[in-house]
């Protein structure tokens, strides 16, 4: 490589404009890193551990198994929060509402009443009027 002096600087003449990393990838780890928001170390650190700097982590997320994106992105995509994304796929196998959606019948019987230990709950969900007063004269709280 040669070098020029002009104006008070050094100027390398064919010098290699293009690092390893550009030629392999196509970008530069430099801008992949301004592009995903985080440092060019840990895009170096991706091509170490996993050999390419596109895959973020070692194994991919039930999410993105299923649908090809993270849970961030579905959210993202339909205007709400990650949370909502998850129930709504729990509650009703799709994550679009559509109109006349209704909760998955495997889901209906599910929960803590259905329980064997919680048989009396079963049989009076809302105390009676009788069963309050029974209740109070057992006490003695009766008038």
């Amino acid at each position: 490589m040669k070098s020029e002096y002009a104006g008070g600087k050094h100027y390398l003449i064919n010098a290699r404009s293009e690092t390893k990393f550009k030629e392999r990838w196509g970008i530069t780890a430099y801008d992949l890193a301004r592009v995903e928001d985080t440092t060019p170390d840990a895009i170096n650190m991706r091509v170490m551990r996993f050999g390419t700097p596109f895959q973020r982590r070692s194994k991919l997320t039930p999410w993105e198994e299923k649908f090809g994106k993270t849970l961030g992105e579905l959210a993202v995509e339909r205007g709400v929060h990650p949370l909502t994304v998850t129930n709504r796929y729990k509650m009703y196998g799709s994550l679009d509402l559509l109109p006349g959606s209704k909760p998955r019948e495997d889901l209906r019987d599910t929960g803590w009443i259905s329980e064997k230990k919680y048989k009396r709950c079963q049989e009076r969900t809302f105390f009676s009027l009788e069963w309050a007063l029974a209740r109070l004269e057992k006490l003695n709280w009766a008038r």
